[in-house]
């Protein structure tokens, strides 16, 4: 007697359900917007862009590490004395407690840092700076 029930209020249930039919009169729609969405949607693609472009212009590299040590006068003199040697090299003052290391250049490779300096370097990995080319587009 169950089983008929439920049989019943089933049959009945579906058939009182209907699928979704389409309504053709609603052809042409209209929107009105304000006017500084698309300025808001022209920052927010800008943003994007530059932060974009921004890691680009930073990635995993390699540099040469010249010296490590406690006292920071003598990696400030090693530093003035590599912008003076190579002034076309970047070079960089990092501290690590209670280290100041100097490193220097931007080398996306470690064969491109071997070409340069075959012998006797200490090759570190760090976050480069790539150059943009003439163009203003980067080089990957």
């Amino acid at each position: 007697m169950k089983k008929i029930f439920l049989l019943l209020v089933l049959s009945v249930s579906l058939a009182s359900v209907k699928a979704q039919v389409t309504d053709n009169t609603l052809q042409h729609i209209l929107v009105d917007k304000d006017s500084r969405i698309d300025s808001l949607l022209q920052k927010n693609r800008d943003m994007n862009e530059a932060v974009y472009l921004n890691t680009l212009k930073n990635m995993q590299g390699y540099r040469l590490q010249v010296i490590t040590t406690n006292d920071r006068n003598k990696a400030i003199e090693v530093k003035t004395r590599l912008l003076t040697d190579f002034p076309g090299e970047k070079t960089y003052l990092i501290y690590h407690a209670p280290y100041f290391k100097i490193q220097m250049g931007n080398f996306r490779e470690r064969e491109d840092v071997k070409q340069v300096y075959p012998t006797g370097v200490f090759i570190v990995p760090s976050r480069i700076e790539l150059k943009p080319s003439k163009d203003g587009e980067i080089i990957l």
